[in-house]
């Protein structure tokens, strides 16, 4: 339940506490910061919730997600377009086919997110994106 709220927010300030975790929800990513600099009440939505490991990179394009735990920002988690295209190439049955990919990169780790109708994939870095879009789809990109 936790992780389908996530994935429905624009950007959030999530508060792990114990099994708990308080989610105030912000319609875009300035009014969260804006939150934060000036103490301002702007949310737009909260919620309570039971604990579960999370994964952000399912998450609107440009949503950010800070995480707290006892009142100390432990993370943060935000996914950027950066490359959109699309390949053509033959399916199972030798007929040509397109896919069409968005890849977003982290703000905050090394992180690249390969997205298609067929897939939703997190890559630790560029180099391993590389490789998995040259393997499968004989495909390069240059950033």
């Amino acid at each position: 339940m936790l992780q389908e709220r996530v994935n429905q927010l624009k950007s959030a300030i999530l508060e792990i506490d114990d099994k708990k975790v308080h989610v105030w929800g912000f319609l875009r990513e300035d009014m969260l910061l804006l939150h934060l600099d000036k103490g301002l009440k702007c949310w737009s939505s909260q919620g309570l919730y039971e604990y579960q490991d999370l994964e952000f990179h399912n998450c609107k394009n440009n949503a950010l997600f800070i995480i707290k735990k006892e009142g100390k920002e432990i993370s943060r988690h935000q996914y950027k377009s950066v490359y959109k295209d699309t390949v053509k190439m033959k399916n199972e049955h030798g007929k040509t086919t397109s896919l069409t990919f968005t890849i977003r990169k982290s703000s905050y780790s090394a992180h690249y997110h390969f997205n298609s109708e067929k897939d939703s994939i997190l890559f630790e870095n560029k180099e391993k994106l590389d490789q998995y879009l040259l393997d499968k789809y004989s495909y390069r990109w240059e950033s």
